[in-house]
This record gives C-alpha cells, structure tokens and sequence, in this order.
C-alpha cells in the first residue's frame, strides 16, 4: 500500500528498436522532474521546520559531502542508517595479471582501469528503501506516451519525441 501522498510520475516508452523481440511493446519509464543540487537539498530540509539556520545546514551538508568522499578514496565504506551504504569498486584490466611478476610490472595504475562509487539500499525492518519496498511506498501513476521516431536526413539519424496523455485512445493499438 503506498504510504506517501505525492504521486511518482511513470510514463510509457515504445520499444522503436526493429531488431528487438520487444519491438512495438511499450516500457515504464521515471519522469524525472528535476535534480536538487546542494542549495536545493538545504533549502528543502530548512523548510523542515528545524531550528538549525540554511548556513548551517549547507555547512553540514558540505562537510558531510567532502568527508563521505575522502572516506570512499581511502577505501572505507560509508553507511548512512535508513538510507544506504556507499561503497568503492574498482574495475580491473581485462584478463588481469597472469602472474605476480605481470602484476607487479603493470603496476596499480595499469590494472586498475576505473574506480566507482556504489551504492546498496538499507534493507533492515523500517529503515528497508530496497526497490520492492520503496515501490510499495509510492504511489505511480502513468502520465504520458512517450513516442520516439527516426528519420535519417544525410548521413545523421534526427530524433523527435512526441507525448500524448496516456488516457487518450491510440488509433494504432491493436488491443483498444
């Protein structure tokens, strides 16, 4: 049952790629409204009704940022209950070292070929925001039809996306 009053906005994509098994068959998709950046995030938990000012509060968010960061590029993850653990990875070099001598010649530099910040969601009791709980605690509701043509014009594909309300009766759909 969805427990939160703001609904999470879902609209439908058509699969155009002729190659797939999919083709023709429609797909959920978030529409993602916008991206709070660091002030945007202060201001919303200011209006919290906290006591704590925003220069304060984008003092703690900044310092807390900073710390989170050198904390992951020394290795050590970092936990925030009722929300998640973020943690390193490394991506190797294909086929890795052979043998120690190999590795040690690359050195770090050549076997590590990218490092990234992961995340896993808490899944403990009433802090779990895993995705089959998180999606019972919302509430979805479809919106638009996504349609996406491809025309080539020269050498370059061109791209046109068109919406229409999701409630409005598609002509070309064989199950009205």
């Amino acid at each position: 049952m969805a427990t939160h009053d703001v609904e999470m906005r879902v609209n439908l994509r058509k699969n155009t790629n002729e190659k797939s098994d999919q083709f023709g068959h429609y797909y959920p998709y978030l529409d993602r409204i916008s991206t709070l950046d660091t002030r945007g995030l202060v201001k919303h938990i200011a209006s919290h009704n906290t006591i704590y000012g925003r220069e304060v509060i984008e003092g703690v968010v900044t310092l807390f940022s900073n710390c989170i960061m050198e904390l992951l590029s020394t290795g050590v993850a970092v936990k925030l209950t009722s929300i998640g653990t973020f943690y390193p990875t490394l991506k190797s070099r294909p086929g890795g070292a052979a043998t120690l001598d190999e590795a040690r010649n690359f050195g770090a530099d050549d076997l590590v070929t990218g490092v990234h910040v992961r995340f896993l969601p808490d899944g403990t009791d009433l802090d779990d925001i895993t995705s089959k709980t998180f999606k019972e605690r919302c509430t979805l509701k479809l919106h638009m039809i996504e349609e996406i043509t491809v025309t080539t014009v020269g050498d370059k594909k061109v791209y046109r996306h068109t919406y229409k309300p999701v409630y409005e009766k598609d002509e070309n759909d064989p199950n009205p």
